[in-house]
């Protein structure tokens, strides 16, 4: 049969009928006409007329395979509307020998053309899956870009051989790799969940971070199993996965606390502290374990959320017969800075059972209002405990309040060594000039035992008066105390 052209046929005429019946028409009298009709219908392709091209494409979808040879010879043309089309229209056929021109037209300079290929592809569906994960490493990122977009588009039928592609790739095809199965989200658990054992680190990340997201419950006991992981980084990911299930993560959580392993605790601790506010009832209810070291963890992570609703529990937890404990919640009530704990708060500052190593309660009552917490702690530095003195010495250079240099200087004849020193290193803290004769009585008086702090002291009130200089608070006691990587604890007798 001769091939039938526009020119000569009035059908073509008839598609751009207003008229629905002259149309119809003429459309079925073209997919009768079969190949022979297919030239002339590639050609109309680049017609301006969106929907006259859409009438065309629908007749070469009909007439189907037969069309395909000159669908593929006729995308080598300048008309961009062509190559669109003609791309949409292998799609809709699903031609599974056009995947190669397919692929090679997400480079087309074209945007209309790179999506109509990419979305083509879809259309081809599996057959395309291998050579579109191959092209996800191609140099062109508008080829990776439209690859990735296609592999989502075909869906569940490509997870399998996604996941399976990501231990063998770079790390910036893995990347895409697991982005497409997060977008794809049907069915790419199970393939995920399996990486999770692989011998590779990053790929125990990729797949973790790729659980998180995706969120399916069934993954939460496997990441579970990633907190003891070998490799720190996987671990960090598993955390970040793992607080992205909220309340679901729970009840695997509480298992791991209960195997007192530090190091798994410690996870929990930071996956609760991401979950936020949602992990709130969680931590207050554990605020009751047996377990004093889970009363501890429950206590600090609390602090790292910041979420009022806790503070009665907290404020509770001053009274909790461990050490560890009290301390904690101090330094979380602390961090909430409700007003209602300041009172709390300065009676733990007064607990005589409390060593100066755990004294979070001076740090805490930094956080408020200096004007009401300095007359009570100035009032504490007469306290007959000498611990209750070294750790109100230790609140006041942290507020660094003038007012307390003369309460201080006279706190330099304490009768316990270490209350003097830690006194000492407060007024050097506060850096008020009026401490340097005090200080200096002491040296010359040989009142203190030792004189290399009180020597340095009043150096740094010197260089600080004349420099202007200051350091932070926290690293001058870390020093001073030998709670830093220098010197050992020292305590009042």
């Amino acid at each position: 049969m001769t091939d039938i052209k526009p020119a000569d046929m009035p059908l073509f005429e008839a598609l751009r009928s207003v008229d629905r019946e002259t149309r119809d028409s003429a459309a079925t009298a073209l997919v009768e006409a079969g190949k022979s009709a297919v030239p002339a219908l590639v050609e109309a392709l680049g017609d301006p007329v969106r929907d006259y091209r859409d009438l065309v494409i629908w007749i070469l979808v009909e007439i189907g395979k037969p069309a395909v040879k000159d669908l593929l010879a006729g995308f080598d043309t300048d008309s961009h509307v062509r190559r669109a089309a003609i791309a949409e229209t292998l799609g809709t056929i699903g031609a599974s020998q056009a995947t190669a021109l397919l692929i090679a037209a997400m480079k087309d300079e074209e945007s209309e053309v790179r999506e109509s290929a990419s979305w083509a592809l879809v259309r081809i569906g599996e057959s395309a899956i291998a050579p579109l994960i191959s092209s996800l490493a191609d140099p062109s990122r508008f080829v990776r870009k439209g690859a990735a977009w296609s592999l989502a588009g075909i869906g569940e039928p490509a997870v399998k051989r996604l996941a399976a592609a990501i231990p063998g790739s770079d790390a910036e095809v893995r990347g895409v790799l697991a982005d497409t199965l997060v977008q794809i989200r049907e069915g790419a658990t199970a393939p995920l969940v399996k990486l999770l054992l692989h011998e590779d680190p990053s790929v125990r990340l990729l797949a973790a971070g790729a659980l998180g997201r995706i969120n399916e419950p069934e993954a939460i006991e496997p990441l579970a199993a990633l907190l003891r992981d070998g490799d720190r980084v996987v671990r960090r990911t598993a955390i970040e996965a793992l607080a992205q299930f909220d309340r679901n993560a729970f009840e695997v959580l509480d298992e791991a606390l209960a195997r007192k392993d530090e190091e798994l605790r410690d996870a929990v601790m930071m996956t609760l502290g991401l979950m936020g506010r949602a992990a709130t009832s969680f931590l207050v209810e554990r605020l009751d374990s047996p377990d004093a070291d889970i009363r501890r963890r429950m206590a600090r992570t609390l602090g790292i959320i910041r979420d009022g609703s806790s503070l009665a529990r907290l404020i509770s937890a001053l009274s909790d017969p461990d050490i560890t404990v009290r301390d904690s919640a101090a330094w979380a009530l602390g961090e909430i800075q409700d007003p209602r704990a300041l009172e709390p708060l300065l009676s733990a500052l007064d607990d005589p059972s409390m060593p100066p190593q755990y004294s979070l309660s001076a740090w805490a009552l930094v956080k408020y209002d200096p004007d009401t917490v300095a007359p009570r702690v100035i009032e504490s530095l007469r306290h007959d405990s000498p611990w209750v003195r070294w750790r109100s010495a230790l609140a006041l250079g942290l507020l660094r309040e003038a007012r307390g240099v003369e309460p201080l200087t006279g706190a330099l004849n304490d009768p316990d060594m270490e209350v003097r020193r830690r006194v000492i290193a407060s007024l050097g803290e506060i850096g008020d000039r009026s401490a340097i004769e005090p200080l200096k009585r002491m040296l010359i008086e040989d009142l203190n035992d030792d004189w290399i702090l009180l020597k340095q002291t009043i150096a740094k009130i010197q260089a600080r008066r004349s420099s202007g200089s200051t350091r932070g608070a926290e690293a001058d006691y870390r020093n001073e105390t030998g709670n830093g990587s220098n010197g050992n604890q020292t305590v009042p007798h």
